[in-house]
């Protein structure tokens, strides 16, 4: 079995949906591999501790059996352990191995499979049912009304009396106050996947245009050395030249792509203004999206076609930047400014793009929740977004591949873990809600624009086998990329369904997708390279432009977190990502 074989496996068995003759496979699989037996158990665990929380069922016992069954797994010694589990065992081969199995020495692989198989069938939901069912019986057998059960009339036997005997009084029963009338409706918790129903909340009101910046610069901003692969974090050595090109001839339908890319860059470029910014909802954040566009095709300060447009974008942000470390007062704009500096830091190693990102990094890291989230204004109430707290987690996880090493960054990525499987996912487990409290189950349902958020940020913070980002793939599986004409197309989710579906594992639905994504898109572009109308565009089209190139750059953009980047010698001997250069 390979490793697509085994993963679709994996997600069929916890679907329910693995016939048996792939249960025999594996088994069988799990029984030989070392590896993966473990990511098994794993996932096991994972998915009856979500269950648990997600279905309001005890914690400690549901871990239990969690344990039970691993423990099963790891210390029996009976030959076919693995296939046992897997095997659907009819109800008389159940109750013979539950016969069987009490009756074998206490503590013996047998006697636990034996109380786990009677747990399953009289655990707690059995339990609870039968215990509740004799308290109702008791209850009605203690508090049922005398009038139910009068008692016996009294005669008295010392003279017979022929005449008609008294009617007996009438007795008033006990009244039975009315039902109590529920205060309100409970909410009904949906998850809507067409993307046309599910539009976001508008994003706060954009900040006044900021004043020009000169662009005449006092010392060009220029790399170290050329962009090459050497010293470059794995993840990013699909942006030189040569990885590629050789992962462009592997993606079908490539050519098609990178024009439709090469459309898009060169009307950024005729479009950006005289200070270097670009115009549309916040000229901070528009000039990050446009530069992301660019860094991801390996255009930097000093290489590539678009060196100059580059440099003004950058020196823009530097301009912009105040003491503190803001880009904008907008959370959104400061975001994806400070996610592209930090690339642009990563692929150049300039000391000038270096000093900014620390602050503008530290400003995210200050504005964090405790429970890990964030907030507009990034405000520490009980309220976090989902939406603002997914640009927050992108620009942390860039700035940790651009300097490892900035202190309390750690930290920040391990809380926004945390705040992704607790906060931000739906308590009935189809995906991630757009907003809540901390520490309260969100009562809204799932979103698919913020499953893509919360899945993606899963994937790219190094957990994605959590449950919450496999059930997220789940959810997003009915999503299609629908654009039609006449409709504004939700490319916000698309930019973040379409990262999560290239880090998946399971490239028959990256495919599926894929597809969908290239021929909407290609379809839907300008004669002159740009995109319009997507939801939040306010006319410019940057917005829609900039975030439609990215996804067609996204073959190249970051390696697949599940594929290991290509080895090369670096042929100077050292490492660019060792040295810093200040710019006077």
């Amino acid at each position: 079995m390979n490793d697509q074989d085994f993963i679709l496996a994996l997600e069929e068995y916890f679907d329910g949906t693995l016939t048996p003759e792939m249960r025999a496979a594996f088994g069988s699989e799990l029984s030989s591999n070392p590896e993966r037996r473990r990511l098994f158990e794993e996932q096991a665990r994972q998915h009856i501790r979500l269950h648990a929380q997600t279905s309001k069922i005890d914690f400690t016992e549901s871990q239990h059996i969690a344990m039970m069954v691993m423990d099963i797994v790891e210390k029996g010694h009976e030959p076919a352990r693995f296939s046992d589990i897997l095997h659907d065992q009819t109800l008389q081969e159940r109750f013979r191995a539950i016969r069987k199995g009490l009756r074998a020495p206490r503590g013996s692989n047998l006697n636990r499979y034996a109380r786990f198989a009677l747990l399953r069938l009289f655990g707690p939901p059995t339990f609870s049912v039968a215990v509740s069912t004799i308290v109702v019986l008791l209850l009605m057998f203690v508090w049922v009304p005398k009038i139910m059960r009068p008692e016996p009339e009294e005669y008295t036997v010392t003279q017979i009396d022929l005449a008609p005997s008294k009617a007996p009084p009438v007795l008033d029963p006990t009244p039975i106050p009315p039902a109590p009338t529920p205060e309100k409706e409970p909410p009904t918790i949906t998850f809507s996947p067409t993307p046309s129903r599910d539009p976001e909340p508008p994003a706060t009101p954009p900040l006044p245009p900021l004043p020009p910046v000169s662009t005449a610069p006092n010392a060009p901003l220029v790399p170290l050395r050329p962009l090459a692969p050497t010293g470059l974090p794995p993840g990013f050595i699909g942006r030189t030249d040569g990885e590629r090109e050789r992962i462009l001839k592997e993606t079908p339908e490539s050519e098609r792509t990178e024009k439709g890319v090469a459309g898009a860059l060169k009307w950024l470029h005729d479009h950006q203004l005289e200070n270097g910014s670009w115009a549309g909802q916040d000229p901070v954040a528009m000039t990050g999206l446009a530069l992301l566009a660019y860094l991801a095709h390996g255009e930097t300060p000093g290489t590539g076609r678009y060196s100059e447009t580059v440099t003004k974008g950058l020196k823009y942000l530097l301009a912009t930047q105040d003491a503190r470390g803001a880009y904008a007062q907008n959370v959104y704009a400061h975001a994806i400014a400070t996610y592209a500096m930090a690339e642009a830091c990563t692929l150049t190693r300039i000391g000038e793009l270096r000093a900014s990102m620390e602050k503008a990094v530290q400003v995210i890291i200050q504005g964090q929740q405790d429970a890990g989230g964030f907030d507009y204004q990034y405000s520490k109430g009980a309220r976090f977004d989902t939406s603002v707290s997914g640009w927050q987690i992108q620009a942390l996880k860039a700035a940790a591949l651009a300097d490892p090493a900035q202190p309390s960054l750690d930290a920040a990525l391990a809380k926004s873990v945390l705040f992704l499987q607790r906060e931000a996912f739906a308590r009935d487990g189809s995906g991630f809600v757009y907003e809540g409290k901390n520490g309260i189950p969100s009562a809204s349902g799932a979103k698919w624009t913020m499953t893509g958020v919360g899945t993606l940020g899963l994937q790219i913070l190094g957990k994605p086998h959590a449950a919450q980002a496999r059930l997220g793939l789940k959810a997003l599986r009915d999503v299609t990329f629908d654009w039609l004409p006449g409709t504004k197309p939700g490319v916000y989710g698309y930019y973040y369904v379409t990262q999560a579906k290239f880090q998946q594992e399971n490239r028959a639905a990256w495919q599926e997708w894929n597809l969908q994504m290239v021929r909407a898109l290609l379809k839907n572009q300008h004669t002159d390279g740009h995109w319009e109308n997507g939801d939040y565009d306010q006319g410019s089209h940057v917005y829609t432009t900039t975030l439609c190139a990215l996804m067609l750059e996204v073959y190249y953009r970051y390696l697949p977190t599940f594929e290991k980047a290509p080895e090369k010698p670096d042929p100077t001997g050292s490492q660019a990502g060792d040295v810093s250069v200040d710019v006077q």
